[in-house]
């Protein structure tokens, strides 16, 4: 479902948010140099924007493949109910009955 995707990729991007956030606090602890924290906090959100623009990408193309499919549907839909309306309209006109 289209919904559990995106819920799965706002869910994604808030735990990026909080690994940041984390990162960001471990840096008073002075485990690693500032620098090193930095590079982890930089490879954190290349990761999540790959991640996001793949995931854009093959929504995009799921989502035209349905729109392509949706408007054959409906343009067959339309059709076939302009015929019967022509259809029904024939039957009941009074010329028919001459």
């Amino acid at each position: 479902m289209k919904v559990d995707t995106f819920a799965e990729l706002y869910l994604w991007n808030r735990n990026v948010d909080r690994l940041i956030r984390v990162l960001q606090r471990m840096e008073t602890f002075s485990i690693r140099p500032k620098q090193d924290m930095k590079a982890y906090e930089i490879r954190l959100e290349e990761i999540r924007a790959v991640l996001n623009a793949d995931f854009t990408e093959a929504t995009a193309t799921r989502e035209r493949a349905d729109q392509s499919r949706l408007t054959r549907q409906r343009t067959a839909w339309e059709e076939e109910g302009g015929r019967k309306h022509r259809r029904s309209a024939a039957v009941n006109s009074p010329c028919s009955s001459l």
